[in-house]
């Protein structure tokens, strides 16, 4: 009987990640920046949270450049754990897949994503932070 209670107990915990209700699922429009080593990068995203708090969405980077391309990564407790990847070229005339790590604190309801991250450029390797807000509308 006790072990037939525990096991109930365990599945009526609250929400979790990707569930209706779960404190940190990061649906909606996204707006913000993207700082490399001192450059900063306007971006928007457009992410959703599906079951088991699978995060996927694109983004574009708006200034200096224009860059679009998809994020995937995985929502737990408060943490963001992203991947972005985007078509680069380094300027040497050869197309590649860069790619920007990282894990990123959610706030309480989702108005901010933050964190650091690690990018890598076509084989460049460079740090920065990401931080973006969630659209007014989609609060």
């Amino acid at each position: 009987m006790a072990a037939g209670l525990l096991l109930f107990a365990a599945c009526a915990a609250g929400p979790g990640p990707g569930d209706t209700g779960y404190t940190y699922n990061v649906d909606g429009h996204y707006s913000g920046r993207l700082m490399v080593e001192g450059t900063p990068f306007d971006a928007d995203f457009d992410l959703r949270t599906t079951p088991a708090g699978r995060v996927y969405g694109t983004f574009s980077v708006r200034a200096p450049l224009e860059v679009q391309g998809e994020l995937s990564g995985r929502i737990l407790d408060d943490l963001l754990r992203a991947t972005l990847s985007y078509q680069g070229d380094a300027g040497s005339g050869r197309d590649c897949v860069s790619v920007v790590d990282g894990i990123l604190t959610v706030s309480p309801g989702c108005d901010v994503v933050d964190g650091p991250v690690t990018v890598d450029d076509c084989g460049d390797s460079l740090s920065g932070r990401m931080s973006i807000r969630r659209a007014a509308d989609d609060a």
